[in-house]
């Protein structure tokens, strides 16, 4: 058996005045490969969604220059790195383990003055495997002056933070890390708990009876929506029509609101960042289930609720594809083949608005006023269920956040716990 550990980016340091990192296309689609390849995700203990490949490809390529043609869209998030490096693990010539190392100059902690290197994008099909990649990671970061390691995350904490160590009978929604339960084992080697992060899993009929207490409450304080309407605060249905700039609104409240200790790992986003991810939200949203705070004319809040699409493609995935694997070759019309059938079931999906779940993806307030997060909530929770869902998930939200977890533990139950690590060494 041959077993090889490589290093994928041939310069793996960058700057704000070059901020490229070099990675053949072979290479980048081995990288993302790597999931399809872990045994446990093909076993029946495991609810793992993949994803849809070429969007893996473009949201992980780091090279914006020599793949351009190859990949048109690039993630922003790469621009701000000093050190990215692609770990690939490979047994006969076979992807089977994969981690990144980065050192993102714009990540800061309020308490930690030191250079901070983060872990992320964590595969391994054995225990064995996974140490040998956390070793070769951290040896780097430690390297180029990490005096503080953290992860696993995809990217940060405005990606997907953490590793799931508690809830792997639930299916994943779109950006819930998912991983087997064996890779706890691996990190708790290495560190202890920095933070924990949460997912609340709200059924309709346990939502139903929190939220007719609520709309008691609300009805017995002299109707808080009409005193709210009052001092000049309304909710309203976000414009998609004028997208461009109900983007910005969103990005101005989301990195302002979250900028708090309630929300461990954050990092503001750039425009070019939010607006990139804004543009895949685009194509999944359901409009009557995105809406803005005004205040006089001001926003001061923001709910986006999404679509389970992942619905989607574990139904094609377990009827169509339960064998596949990416092609070996950059790009194989097998590959594609799958992600235009996904693809073009999720659309019209959502033309029809017939989804049995949904996630619950932003949800902030600048300003607190009593009763408008209840307000946003119940909306939420109407709509979904004039549209048919049966349940949703409100996740990634920090044990520090007792604002969110306090109302959620009501209306759901906690799903997935994820951990993010402080890496020893």
């Amino acid at each position: 058996m041959v077993n090889m550990l490589k290093k994928l980016i041939e310069e793996p340091h960058s700057n704000e005045r070059v901020s490229n990192f070099n990675i053949l296309l072979k290479d980048l689609k081995a990288f993302v490969s790597v999931p399809f390849s872990i045994s446990w995700y093909r076993s029946s203990e495991s609810k793992k969604v993949f994803p849809l490949l070429l969007q893996e490809l473009q949201d992980l390529n780091p090279d914006r220059i020599r793949l351009k043609k190859f990949l048109p869209g690039y993630n922003p998030f790469f621009k701000h790195l000093d050190y990215l490096q692609y770990y690939l693990y490979e047994e006969n010539g076979k992807p089977v383990g994969r981690i990144a190392s980065i050192i993102d100059r714009n990540y800061k902690e309020k308490k930690y003055q030191g250079r901070i290197g983060i872990i992320g994008l964590f595969e391994a099909e054995t225990k064995e495997i996974g140490f040998k990649l956390l070793d070769e990671a951290i040896k780097d970061l430690k390297n180029e002056g990490c005096t503080k390691i953290i992860g696993p995350m995809r990217f940060n904490a405005s990606g997907e933070a953490g590793l799931l160590i508690n809830g792997f009978e639930h299916t994943p929604m779109p950006m819930e890390p998912y991983n087997p339960p064996y890779y706890k084992e691996v990190f708790d080697e290495y560190g202890e708990k920095e933070n924990d992060w949460y997912s609340f899993l709200i059924d309709e009929e346990r939502a139903s009876k929190y939220m007719e207490r609520v709309t008691a409450v609300l009805n017995n304080s002299l109707n808080i929506e009409e005193k709210l309407r009052k001092e000049g605060i309304v909710i309203r249905d976000a414009n998609l029509k004028d997208y461009a700039n109900e983007i910005e609104k969103i990005r101005k409240i989301y990195n302002a609101a979250w900028d708090t200790i309630e929300h461990p790992q954050f990092e503001k986003f750039s425009d070019e960042e939010f607006n990139y991810i804004a543009a895949s939200l685009k194509q999944i949203a359901i409009p009557e289930l995105i809406y803005i705070v005004e205040e006089n004319g001001n926003a001061i809040g923001v709910s986006v609720t999404i679509p389970n699409i992942n619905e989607v493609i574990k139904e094609i995935d377990d009827k169509l594809f339960k064998k596949f694997y990416p092609h070996r070759s950059s790009f194989s019309l097998a590959d594609t083949y799958r992600d235009i059938i996904i693809f073009r079931e999720i659309m019209r999906r959502l033309k029809n608005k017939k989804f049995m779940s949904a996630r619950i993806f932003i949800l902030g307030l600048l300003k607190k006023r009593t009763g408008l997060d209840a307000l946003l909530y119940k909306r939420t929770f109407d709509v979904g269920r004039s549209l048919g869902m049966k349940y949703a998930s409100a996740s990634q939200i920090a044990d520090t956040n007792v604002d969110m977890t306090n109302p959620l533990m009501k209306m759901g139950t906690i799903g997935f716990t994820w951990r993010v690590y402080n890496i020893k060494y």
